[in-house]
């Protein structure tokens, strides 16, 4: 008979912490990203005491967002697309450790303007503060992720999940000082 209240108490307390994590942040509507040339990108993942870098190409229109992410040598890694339908990531030879979601989020949060965050995370949990060069992403209070873009760059520091993610426009890499750390 004691077991069973045992086993609804940790039942509980397990579905209690699966509460507490964050839902998927709520992307921003695509057009008020406004169309623009491909870029190419240089992109450098940071998990612990692994670091990946990569070269990405960014594609946006007026109904869709691609990042295609190439090993420094070339080689296709993975495919991320944003459109009406969500997001996707098709993987070629690279399994990532986070998922198409993840990813889109960060690079929402670092590309979208304010207003349009602020209205995509109206209604929900999760809320934007700072100033549109550096941006402070919390779900229910906590802070998960805090953003800095300073001109050709772009730094998330995903608190959360443990990443930190440059990206930096890739002809500015080569011409300008390297990107700021946090």
């Amino acid at each position: 008979m004691i077991r069973l209240p045992a086993a609804l108490l940790v039942l509980l307390l397990l579905s209690g912490c699966a509460l507490l994590s964050p839902t998927p942040a709520p992307p921003p509507d695509l057009a008020a990203l406004p169309p623009a040339p491909a870029q190419t990108l240089q992109l450098r993942f940071v998990h612990g005491d692994q670091t990946h870098v990569m070269i990405g190409v960014l594609r946006r229109d007026s109904d869709s967002l691609r990042l295609v992410l190439l090993s420094p040598q070339g080689q296709r890694l993975l495919s991320w697309q944003r459109d009406a339908s969500g997001a996707q990531m098709h993987s070629a030879v690279w399994q990532p450790p986070f998922d198409a979601d993840w990813l889109g989020s960060r690079l929402a949060w670092s590309l979208w303007p304010a207003k349009a965050l602020h209205q995509a995370f109206a209604g929900s949990r999760w809320t934007l503060q700072g100033s549109p060069q550096r941006r402070a992403i919390y779900y229910r209070k906590q802070l998960i992720a805090k953003v800095k873009i300073d001109g050709h760059c772009r730094l998330i520091d995903d608190l959360d999940a443990g990443y930190q993610l440059t990206i930096t426009v890739a002809d500015a890499a080569r011409t300008t000082t390297p990107c700021p750390n946090y």
